[in-house]
């Protein structure tokens, strides 16, 4: 249809002229990455809350992923008669319906397509995140559709169709009550016992393991991931049904109104994730209570979202070497890298007839021993251990052993 054509056309001019001035350094490296928009779960009362949710707000954004935030910061699950007690599998059905009732799905087409207060919709974000896709490769013209289409079309799976929402709750529990529980417990088990120096040993031991657990606090984060539906139906319907422009003839408003009603766009669930964090006051002196938190609360996003990344295929994010001898990559203890850790690496391949963007594999590595990257969050703050002591380390990547040839700016994606 006309309006493909002139589409596919403007992005290739787009990207022709971008690709021209594109460096060599490997920061420079554009490869195709998935869009991300984050949702915080509200919840009741709970200790130092105000810091907390202020922490989780001001958190860097995933680095690996292209910020699609759409505005929509929250919702309260109270609305839909849930507690913060409610189970995981039961909290599913209540974000669903949070989706579908403020159609955050259309909401994410809408920003995909730049969509004016008027429902009229452009290309400028699809044109600028495309011309990631093209950077191994010079565009083709848009002289035959057919070529274009299928340019089009590979924009709008890899690109659409690779938009995630994580909807997180996050509770802030004091350690104190859970310790002196478990401590009463293991009492009272330790006082059926005849012996009495086995029974004074046993509650010795449970005195100890109190003392260790009772200070400070733990972050619990329950993250659910989310992928946007987009596919050759949907993407179709919505060219043919709901597309707006400076072209578009007929009734605009009624047009813009079956947009912002429809159903077709969905959000579909993938799997959730859990991680939990200690806070400990123990290094004050060195961290104010503030700093403590907000390091615990952002080490605790990135831990989940590493471990959201492990477990689905589909969020894993591929990241370009750094260096090819040796090879090394800009990636670390935050991602939960562990020695031995198998990643595969990639080359980019673009089809000269479609302009679709294949990845070859070209061998596998593995995380070295005592090479791996600490690029924990910090603050800005020096990088402490456990006990207080500041780390020095000269690593700025994690290297990786493994034959072969490799350069920087291929890219590595993880495998299990």
């Amino acid at each position: 249809m006309k309006f493909k054509q002139v589409l596919v056309a403007m992005i290739l001019i787009a990207s022709s002229s971008s690709f021209a001035q594109a460096g060599k350094d490997v920061n420079d490296v554009k490869y195709r990455r998935s869009s991300l928009h984050t949702i915080l779960i509200e919840s009741d009362n709970f200790p130092k809350k105000d810091q907390v949710i202020g922490a989780y707000y001001n958190a860097p954004f995933p680095d690996k992923y292209d910020n699609h935030r759409i505005g929509e910061k929250s919702f309260d699950p109270k609305k839909y008669g849930l507690t913060d007690n409610t189970s995981d599998e039961k909290m599913i059905p209540v974000i669903n319906k949070y989706f579908s009732d403020s159609k955050i799905a259309n909401k994410l087409v809408a920003k995909w397509f730049n969509r004016k207060a008027n429902g009229t919709f452009d290309i400028s974000l699809v044109s600028e995140r495309g011309l990631i896709n093209a950077s191994f490769t010079d565009i083709k013209t848009a002289e035959a559709s057919s070529e274009g289409k299928a340019l089009l079309q590979s924009a709008g799976l890899e690109l659409i169709g690779n938009t995630f929402v994580v909807v997180s709750k996050m509770k802030f529990i004091e350690n104190e009550p859970v310790a002196r529980a478990t401590r009463e417990a293991a009492i009272l088990a330790a006082n059926k016992l005849t012996i009495p120096l086995i029974r004074n040993k046993a509650i010795d031991v449970a005195d100890k393991a109190y003392d260790r657990a009772k200070e400070g606090y733990s972050v619990w984060t329950t993250s659910y991931l989310y992928k946007l539906k987009w596919d050759d139906a949907t993407s179709n319907t919505f060219y043919q049904d709901y597309w707006i422009d400076s072209s578009t003839t007929g009734n605009l408003a009624e047009k813009k109104s079956k947009f912002d009603k429809s159903d077709l766009f969905q959000l579909e669930l993938i799997g959730s994730e859990n991680s939990t964090s200690l806070v400990t006051f123990s290094l004050n002196g060195k961290r104010t209570e503030n700093q403590i938190i907000n390091l615990a609360v952002t080490r605790n996003i990135d831990n989940v979202y590493a471990k959201l990344q492990k477990k689905y295929d589909v969020f894993k994010t591929k990241v370009p070497l750094f260096t090819g001898n040796p090879i090394t990559a800009k990636i670390g203890i935050k991602e939960g890298l562990e020695a031995g850790d198998k990643f595969e690496v990639l080359e980019a391949n673009m089809d000269p007839k479609t302009g679709i963007i294949e990845y070859k594999r070209k061998g596998t590595i593995k995380v070295s021993k005592n090479r791996i990257w600490d690029n924990r969050y910090t603050g800005g703050l020096p990088l402490l251990d456990d006990d207080g002591n500041e780390i020095n380390s000269a690593l700025e990547a994690t290297t990786f052993e493994g034959g072969g040839k490799y350069f920087p700016g291929m890219l590595i994606r993880q495998i299990n």
